[in-house]
Order: structure tokens, then C-alpha cells, then sequence
């Protein structure tokens, strides 16, 4: 049986599809990561942050129904843990429904139809076991999943309502494990990530920065990326880890969401701009080039221009290196659904364009302030002769030689539209 898992969505959904890949590998399956034609199954393991998110589900099933008829079609993931009835599942087009849990268990499930998601998973779900040894996107990368649930209480957010409340984090011991395993398997970075990362450990004793601590005495060639940390978790401990240790990317995602004050307070967001900038300021004594990547969402209810204002003057001071921009839509079960002066669509268009716009000519500041620097890239691919990756500030290099699933030292010489352009010394080609 030829299976295809399409993963849409978070870092924590690409970790969680490697393990259900692992798991159908194992027991002899055929699985490959595209939407092949000639699949008897495909697995959709989906993401429902946005309601710009769930069209693309509902739009990847009706292409897959469409190209095969055949073929079974399963929905797993955040998508697939919305509430809904058999009536529905057959509308929407799917023949068996997963939730966050059961996707785990898909051994199980692979042949059942109908709806299979308890909505308190949990409650009981132990993440200690899930365990992936080998990444399946790219010989290079992994990504390790050290923790799952959301306590905050983001009014607009409807994530926490489908992952849960309840923060679980895994053992230090089997992470450890889990990433000397990833390194005995030549995979060079490691991308530690969680749904609220920065809340490691406060149900085990453990915290972030102690867990980093002990995985950096680990033996390798390898580096380390934290996938994401929201603003009021990034503290000065976890600061002086990164400070002290150089295989730790100089490279942190910090959703910000918005620059103003008073539209954070009405998001829940237990911050302000000026502690967002004073860890900036933090993190670029650092490393002045500290790259910092952020989602910021426009057309929050009520939100006035002059806000939407301090949001662009946030992204001039901030000098972020990439900005993920995203329009609020209203989410069913949220208190910001229910919020008055909803910003009519026209104008969230609008401002999400001006935000993008300015965004990318900060972007292009940040890049040319690299050119003539030595950096590490860890070259993933190659096409028509020209190799790619990324370095350690998470910005995407093309390169003139190099081998893939290694790190090169480069030199940046000039800056394209989405990344840079960077020469690697031909002794050092030559001598390895």
C-alpha cells in the first residue's frame, strides 16, 4: 500500500508527521510527502489557526478527491479536531477523521471510517513516547517536539481549545536520548520545538534553558534552533545560554503580534512593545546581527490606524529579519469573535499589504548588513549547479559549491530578493 502524508501547518505538525511516517514505515508501508497520484491513501494532517488555514484543508481534499477518487482520504490534526458530525465528514469529502491523539495511533485506524477524536486528549496524553529517529523531509534537519498544550489565554486564538490547556513536557532524559539518536544518524541541526515552548518543564521542575544546558554536552557536529518562543517566556537565563554557547543559532522566532499596547491587552497578550524591545536589545548584544523572525496580525478588532501604525514603527526598531503577516479572522469560541468594531476586510487587506511591503524593505536592510560576514550554512539542496541553505541566523544562502547534509563556512557577496548570494572558498571545497 503506497500512503501520502501531506503536512499543512506548525513546526510541531511537520515533528508529529515524521512519527506517524516512521510508525507506517515501519510496519512496511510505502510512504512518500506529495501528493501522488498513484496513492491508495492519503493523510491530510491539518492546521486550523486561521480560517485562511482550514480553506487550504478543505481546498487540498477536494484536489485529492478529485485526482484519485479512489483513493482513501484521512484528516488528521488541528482541523480534524473540530467538532463535527458523520454527516459532515461526508461532505467535507474524507473517509475517516483523526484527532490529535488518535492520529498516534494510526496503525489502528487506517482501515475504520467515521470520526475518531476525543476532545480531551490531553488529559492522559503522555508525549514521552513519541519518538522520531529518523527526519524523513531532509537528510540534515530534525525536528525534536519537547512539549505540547498552551496555558495562555490569547483572546482571538483557538489552538489552545484544540492541543489543550494542559502543559506536558517531556522527560529531559528522553530528549536526550531521542536527539543522540537524530545525531548518530548524521542529521546536523536540531529544531527544538513545542506549541508554547517557552513553558518547558513548569509541570516536570525542568525549564528551557536547563534542558539546552544538557543537550549541548552531547558529542556531535551539530547545531541547535529554538522553532519558537513567545515574548513574556524569553527570559535572561535562556538569554546566557545562548550567550555562552555557539551552537545555538543566533536566531530566535518571536510572535509579537502587534507593536501596540493597547490592541496586545486586548489579545490577552501578557506583555508590552517596550519588553519586546528590551529583549531585542538583549539579544542584539549578543550578536548585533541576532536575526529575529516574528508573526504580527493586522485588523484586529478595533484596531485604530494610529496602532496599526505602532506596529509598522515596531518592525522599523525592531529590525526584524523576516515578518510572517496575517489578517485576523474571527474564530468560532473565542472572546475576540465576539468583540465589537470587527475591521472590515478591505481595510485588514489593505494594512496587511502596507505591513508586508515595509516589512520586506526591513528584511533587505537586515540582509545587507551580512554581505562581506562569514557565516556556517548547512547546505540542504542543489539545482542547476547551485547549492542552498541556511545559516545559522535562519537566512537562505545560495552558494557556490558545497555537499549536501554539511556545514560550509561561506562569505556573503550580494542580496537577493528572499535570501543572499554567498561564495564558499574553494580550499576548503577541495580539502574535504
Amino acid at each position: 500500500m503506497r500512503i501520502s502524508m501531506i503536512t499543512q501547518g506548525c513546526k510541531m505538525n511537520q515533528y508529529e508527521s515524521e512519527l506517524i511516517i516512521e510508525i507506517l514505515e515501519n510496519a512496511g508501508y510505502v510512504v512518500v510527502t506529495d501528493e501522488d497520484p498513484l496513492s491508495d491513501v492519503y493523510i491530510v494532517n491539518s492546521c486550523a489557526v486561521t480560517s485562511e488555514a482550514e480553506r487550504k484543508v478543505r481546498q487540498t481534499v477536494r484536489h485529492l478527491r478529485k485526482q484519485n477518487s479512489a483513493a482513501r482520504i484521512i484528516l488528521a490534526g488541528c482541523y480534524a479536531q473540530i467538532p463535527r458530525d458523520d454527516a459532515e465528514r461526508k461532505e467535507l469529502g474524507v473517509d475517516l477523521i483523526l484527532g490529535n491523539l488518535e492520529k498516534k495511533q494510526i496503525l489502528s485506524f487506517l482501515n475504520e471510517n467515521g470520526i475518531y477524536s476525543n476532545k480531551d486528549y490531553w488529559n492522559d496524553d503522555d508525549i514521552s513516547f513519541e519518538l522520531v529517529e529518523n527526519s524523513v523531509e531532509e537528510r540534515s534537519r530534525a525536528f525534536v517536539k519537547v512539549e505540547d498544550g498552551c496555558n495562555n489565554g490569547c483572546s482571538y486564538c483557538v489552538i489552545r481549545s484544540l492541543r489543550g490547556t494542559k502543559i506536558r513536557s517531556k522527560p529531559v532524559e528522553v530528549v536526550l536520548k531521542e536527539i543522540e539518536r537524530l545525531i548518530s544518524k548524521k542529521h546536523r541541526e536540531i529544531v527544538i520545538t513545542g506549541l508554547n515552548l517557552g513553558k518547558y518543564g513548569i509541570d516536570t521542575g525542568d525549564n528551557l534553558a536547563t534542558l539546552l544546558s544538557k543537550v549541548l554536552k552531547l558529542h556531535g557536529d551539530f547545531r541547535i534552533r529554538l522553532s519558537s518562543i513567545n515574548p513574556e517566556d524569553l527570559n535572561d537565563e535562556l538569554i546566557e545560554v545562548i550567550r555562552n554557547e555557539n551552537r545555538i543559532c543566533n536566531h530566535l522566532h518571536i510572535p509579537i503580534q502587534s507593536g501596540s499596547n493597547s490592541v496586545l491587552r486586548r489579545m490577552g497578550r501578557t506583555y508590552d512593545a517596550e519588553q519586546f524591545m528590551e529583549n531585542v536589545n538583549k539579544l542584539r548584544e549578543v550578536d548585533s546581527l541576532f536575526s529575529i523572525t516574528t508573526d504580527i496580525m493586522v485588523g484586529f478588532p478595533g484596531e485604530t490606524e494610529e496602532e496599526f501604525k505602532e506596529t509598522l514603527e515596531l518592525v522599523t526598531r525592531a529590525q526584524f529579519s523576516k515578518v510572517h503577516t496575517f489578517r485576523f479572522s474571527a474564530r468560532p469560541g473565542t472572546r475576540a469573535a465576539e468583540f465589537e468594531n470587527q475591521i472590515p476586510g478591505n481595510i485588514k487587506k489593505e494594512r496587511a499589504e502596507l505591513l508586508i511591503r515595509h516589512a520586506r524593505n526591513i528584511a533587505n536592510e537586515y540582509r545587507q548588513k551580512l554581505i562581506g560576514r562569514n557565516v556556517d550554512v548547512l547546505v540542504e539542496g542543489v539545482a542547476n549547479g547551485i547549492y542552498a541553505g541556511y545559516d545559522e541566523y535562519y537566512v537562505y544562502h545560495e552558494i557556490n559549491a558545497g555537499t549536501i547534509g554539511d556545514f560550509v563556512r561561506v562569505r556573503v557577496c550580494s542580496v537577493t530578493e528572499e535570501g543572499v548570494v554567498s561564495k564558499i572558498d574553494q580550499k576548503q571545497v577541495s580539502n574535504e
